[in-house]
C-alpha cells in the first residue's frame, strides 16, 4: 500500500511538472510570435494606450469621442473623487476575487491563486479616470483608425455585465481616487488572463499582438514604448 502511495505521489508530481513546463514552453514560443498590424487604406489617427504595471496590462482610451463616449458604461462619477478633468479611461478585466482582495502581492493567498487560474471566481473590470496618459517605459501608444476604434471600444464594452442596460458599479471598491470597478462578463483562468484580455482586444482590430500570452511584458513588447516617443 505504502509503495503504491509513493508511486501515485510520484506520479502527480511528475504530471504538475509536465503540465508547468508544457505552459511555461508555450508561454514562451507563442508570447514571442508577433502578430503584425493590418495596414489599411484608412487614416490611423487616433492614439490608445497599453499602460502596464509589471504584471498587468490596461488599455487607454478617450474618454470622449465622435466615435464612442464611455460615459454611458463607466462614469467618473463612480470614483470615490469624482475625477472631474479626467480625459482617459483606462480598462483591465480581471479575476473578480482577485482584484478585491489582493490590491498587494502581499495580500495574495494560495486559495485566491488557484481558484483565480481554475476559472472558478466572476470577474470584474477596473476602471482608471485619468488626467493624462503616463510617458514612460511601461506606456506604448498604438494609432488606430476610427473604425478600428469604434470596434475595440464596442469590444471591451460588451465585457461589463449589465442589467437593464446598465453597467453595475461594484460599490465602495477602489484603489485610489480616480478608480472604479465594475461587473464583468467572461471567466478568467489559466489560459485566460488579464494579459491574455488586452492582447486579443488589440489582435482584433488587427492592431496587432501576439499569438498569446498570459504575462504583461510579452504583450507590452509587441508595442515598443518608443512608439510614444516617436509621436512627440
Amino acid at each position: 500500500m505504502t509503495r503504491k502511495l509513493i508511486r501515485y505521489a510520484l506520479y502527480l508530481c511528475g504530471s504538475l511538472l509536465l503540465v508547468v513546463l508544457l505552459y511555461g514552453a508555450a508561454a514562451v514560443l507563442l508570447g514571442n510570435w508577433r502578430i503584425q498590424a493590418q495596414k489599411g487604406a484608412e487614416k490611423a489617427d487616433i492614439t490608445v494606450y497599453l499602460i502596464s504595471n509589471g504584471a498587468h496590462t490596461d488599455i487607454a482610451m478617450p474618454l470622449h469621442h465622435p466615435a464612442f463616449s464611455w460615459t454611458r458604461y463607466a462614469s467618473p462619477q463612480d470614483t470615490a473623487g469624482g475625477s472631474p478633468n479626467a480625459r482617459y479611461i483606462a480598462v483591465g478585466w480581471g479575476d473578480r476575487k482577485f482584484y478585491l482582495e489582493t490590491p498587494t502581492w502581499g495580500d495574495l493567498t494560495a486559495a485566491t491563486a488557484l481558484r483565480a487560474i481554475g476559472g472558478l471566481n466572476q470577474t470584474a473590470l477596473h476602471v482608471s479616470f485619468l488626467d493624462d496618459v503616463p510617458e514612460n517605459e511601461r506606456t506604448a501608444a498604438i494609432t488606430v483608425s476610427e473604425r478600428q476604434y469604434r470596434q475595440l471600444a464596442h469590444n471591451i464594452a460588451a465585457d461589463f455585465r449589465q442589467e437593464n442596460g446598465r453597467s453595475l458599479p461594484i460599490r465602495g471598491a477602489h484603489y485610489a481616487d480616480n478608480d472604479a470597478f465594475y461587473e464583468a462578463n467572461g471567466r478568467y483562468h489559466l489560459f485566460n488572463t488579464c494579459n491574455t484580455w488586452s492582447n486579443r482586444h488589440l489582435k482584433q482590430i488587427g492592431a496587432g499582438g501576439v499569438a498569446w500570452t498570459p504575462f504583461a511584458h510579452d504583450v507590452m513588447n509587441a508595442f515598443p514604448s518608443t512608439q510614444r516617443k516617436d509621436e512627440r
